[in-house]
């Protein structure tokens, strides 16, 4: 199976990855977690980050210093991927790999949250990677250059780990230190409803809802009744409601219980979700 690569026309000139395997294969979804890999009925994959954001891979030398394959990635509907809002680039993992910029001759590491810090000599570089180090540079091309800042250079070996800095950086979001105590849902158009539909969280997590419709949407607590529906109805008031949620306007609420709790809009009833919560 061969996976390609393609030129995405999304902001800082990013290119979209490919995964032809997995394309018109895979049912959609609307339960995924903070840290998932996705993508729609395209090919392009993407980090879904707690901060409600979804980060895309640039090529596929990026990608493979996080993941070993593609067998990961879900698939969800192209309306939930056109709902939650681009976050930008994903850089390469901490201590994986080294790299050199196309115009640039200098060498350097990758540091959490994006730093390239330039190894000052060959010798350093054959201390930090061993005697195949050469093998262990990957050329990153100019126009990813705007993703990564300079760091301070690495002078000595005691400056830099590269298996402590993996260890220390095991998760995208930990490499752009997102608080991954805090979840965002995206409130969509009433087809597409919250997204995601479905999610799981630890307890003590603060969801924030973000309204991103231009209309108003309101979180109500439970599963909506239908008085004039078939079947008995008891009507219960909710635990919490958020009260019209306006566009660009949030909701928050902390979930200190275990459970799965269900929730609507209480003004588009048909939109509904659920938030369950483990220890």
């Amino acid at each position: 199976m061969k996976h390609h690569l393609h030129r995405g026309t999304a902001l800082l000139g990013m290119l979209a990855m490919f995964v032809a395997p997995l394309a018109g294969h895979a049912a959609t979804i609307g339960a995924f977690n903070a840290g998932d890999l996705i993508k729609g009925s395209g090919d392009t994959v993407y980090y879904f980050a707690a901060n409600g954001k979804r980060f895309v891979f640039p090529n596929a030398k990026t990608y493979f210093t996080w993941y070993p394959d593609f067998s990961g990635v879900k698939t969800i509907s192209d309306g939930h991927l056109a709902t939650i809002p681009l976050g930008g680039n994903v850089t390469y993992r901490p201590g994986r790999k080294m790299v050199k910029v196309t115009t640039d001759p200098k060498t350097y590491v990758v540091d959490q949250g994006g730093f390239l810090r330039h190894i000052t000599s060959e010798q350093l570089a054959l201390t930090l990677y061993g005697i195949s180090w050469k093998n262990q540079v990957d050329d990153l091309p100019d126009a990813f250059f705007v993703n990564y800042r300079l760091g301070t250079p690495i002078q000595t070996a005691s400056d830099y780990k590269p298996s402590d800095v993996m260890t220390q950086t095991a998760t995208i979001a930990q490499d752009k230190q997102l608080d991954e105590t805090k979840i965002t849902i995206t409130i969509g158009s009433v087809n597409n409803g919250f997204v995601p539909t479905t999610t799981t969280l630890k307890k003590g997590t603060e969801v924030t809802w973000t309204n991103n419709d231009n209309m108003a949407h309101r979180v109500t607590e439970g599963k909506y009744c239908s008085p004039t529906g078939p079947g008995p109805c008891a009507l219960i008031a909710p635990a919490w409601d958020s009260g019209a949620i306006q566009p660009g306007q949030t909701y928050k609420r902390t979930f200190n219980t275990v459970g799965s709790f269900d929730y609507y809009c209480g003004i588009h009833t048909v939109m509904q979700g659920t938030v369950n919560v483990v220890n």
